[in-house]
């Protein structure tokens, strides 16, 4: 059942001394993330009797500015009194939760068994080194007993000496033989024990973020019955962002269309892991200027010619004396006004646009960069050849759609396919509802364009002339080795005047489709039809006409 929440204000005061204090956990249950920012709401819940009581929260964030904290109670529950301390933090219970308990213990009982497993191969290794001594004695045993047995004994007493050094020597050296096969073994086993080891410590760390001092709030309660209570905690947190990322998928062919896969990138350095949270992306920019810069009036003032000449004499004086001494030019110096605060304005006008991603999803601080797939969007596309001889000697492959999904598609970086073959990258402007967008899908290296001028001259008409001239005569060719049809959109570019002295006079074959499109000053379009297989010709002529006495620049 939903319970209205009450939203209370930051109140800097001290809870009663004789409440009852309790120590609650804040799991990180909602996250909305702006443009290098997030509201992170969290929730604690404790089963709290009737009457007054502080809380006590640890585990937040260092750095929280009190600013951004707001706390909501259910009906019937008052917030009273609330405090952030980051320094001389109060003693609370510990609150490891069961998952990193979990996996400290795994780290511990692998140390310990790391440490087990150095004894056995310490303890197998002065078996060796016991074994060498005992070898050691028995040598020097055989030789002492040797030569007294050279002077005082038969020869039979010489053998049985030998045997017995030679029994008791082979058996101590299959014992050190034996002790260093296990010790071995017991390293290579050791080994396994490392890795494990390691593994732990990895699982560890990834349930765990870096270790900070963090900022512990308290707060009062008051309730009118027992039972259980969530509060909501939100906190205003940096270093989050997030970004739209696409594909963009076009099929060509008799009815062209466009996929458009669209997915976003989120990450966060906030110095703790959001695990299993609500994700809500907006577009709002809480972080940039939010109401329209002041407009200072200029001051203007007149002054006699006199008063000018005075004035600039004296200046120049004075700078005569700051060339001589240049340590004085401080003393001469006029104070500097600040200068208004210009922040960038918002990539976005009007009402922001919020995602909310189905499900739960798990962020951790500083490691992940977070890919979250939104949806698919099918669209209708026009596809045409667009090319620019002057400047290519290719055409490329351009689409057109229109955004009839009611919704703003937001700006960000596409991977675009076109008939299954990936392209390249492209980044996607701010495409408004309703509107048109043109992009860019790759080379067409079988349309093969050429320009070239095989007639150029430039200079006077006759000695007596009054006028000068410049001529051009270019012919563009459009060959489509593709083996499809193919509409063709061929633009050039012609010199243009804005002075009635010079005279731009152009012609062309076939006529020019469209001049000056867009109000760009002497661009011309062709719409071209090339089959395939077969070659486009046009030619342009261009004729600048100027009077004797000026220089054509």
């Amino acid at each position: 059942m939903f319970r209205p929440f009450l939203t209370t204000s930051f109140i800097a005061l001290c809870a009663p001394a004789f409440a009852d204090t309790f120590t609650g956990e804040a799991n990180v249950d909602t996250v909305t993330i702006y443009p290098g920012l997030a509201t992170v709401t969290r929730q604690v819940t404790l089963d709290l009797p009737a009457g007054q009581h502080d809380i006590t929260v640890p585990g937040f964030p260092e750095g929280l500015a009190t600013e951004g904290l707001r706390l909501a109670a259910p009906q019937g529950v008052q917030i009273g009194a609330v405090s952030l301390a980051r320094d001389r933090l109060p003693v609370t219970p510990d609150q490891t939760s069961p998952e990193i308990q979990a996996a400290k213990d795994e780290v511990e009982r692998l140390e310990e068994v790391l440490r087990q497993h150095d004894v056995e191969i310490a303890e197998i290794r002065l078996r060796v080194m016991a074994a060498e001594e005992q070898i050691a004695f028995l040598q020097s045993l055989s030789q002492a007993s040797a030569g007294e047995t050279l002077t005082t004994s038969s020869i039979a007493d010489i053998q049985a000496l030998a045997e017995m050094v030679g029994s008791e020597t082979l058996t101590v050296r299959r014992a050190a033989f034996e002790a260093e096969q296990e010790a071995q073994a017991s390293e290579r086993a050791r080994e396994d024990d490392v890795e494990a080891l390691r593994d732990a410590q990895r699982a560890l760390e990834a349930l765990m973020a870096p270790e900070q001092d963090g900022s512990v709030l308290t707060f009062s309660v008051v309730l009118e019955e027992a039972g259980e209570v969530t509060i909501d905690v939100s906190t205003q947190e940096g270093f989050a962002n997030w970004s739209p990322v696409y594909d963009m998928r076009l099929t060509t062919g008799d009815t062209p269309t466009l996929d458009l896969d669209r997915s976003v990138v989120v990450a966060q350095h906030t110095g703790q892991d959001w695990m299993d949270v609500k994700l809500v992306l907006s577009t709002a920019r809480p972080g940039e200027q939010i109401a329209p810069s002041g407009v200072w009036a200029p001051l203007r003032r007149i002054v006699s010619e006199e008063d000018l000449q005075r004035e600039k004499t004296m200046r120049t004086m004075a700078d005569g004396v700051l060339m001589d001494a240049p340590v004085a030019m401080e003393s001469f110096a006029a104070p500097m006004m600040p200068a208004p605060s210009v922040l960038a304005t918002a990539d976005f006008s009007g009402a922001a646009v919020t995602y909310t991603y189905p499900g739960r999803v798990s962020i951790r601080n500083g490691v992940d960069d977070l890919r979250l797939p939104l949806d698919t969007l099918a669209l209708e596309a026009d596809v045409w050849a667009e090319a620019a001889p002057s400047r290519d000697s290719i055409a490329y492959r351009v689409a057109e759609f229109t955004n009839d999904t009611q919704e703003i598609l937001l700006p960000g970086t596409a991977l675009m396919f076109a008939d299954g073959t990936m392209i390249g990258f492209a980044e996607l402007p701010l495409v408004a509802a309703g509107s048109e967008t043109q992009m860019g899908f790759g080379p067409l290296d079988r349309i093969v364009l050429n320009r070239m001028t095989p007639n150029k001259s430039e200079g006077e008409r006759g000695v007596f002339s009054s006028s000068n001239q410049l001529e051009e005569e270019a012919v563009i060719t459009v060959e489509n080795l593709t083996g499809q049809d193919w509409d063709v959109l061929l633009r050039d570019a012609v010199p243009y005047s804005e002075q009635d002295d010079l005279e731009v006079e152009v012609t062309a074959s076939p006529t020019v489709t469209r001049t000056n499109p867009e109000g760009r000053r002497g661009i011309l379009e062709w719409d071209l039809s090339v089959p395939a297989g077969e070659k486009q010709e046009i030619t342009l002529d261009y004729t600048l006409t100027w009077p004797s006495g000026y220089v054509l620049q």
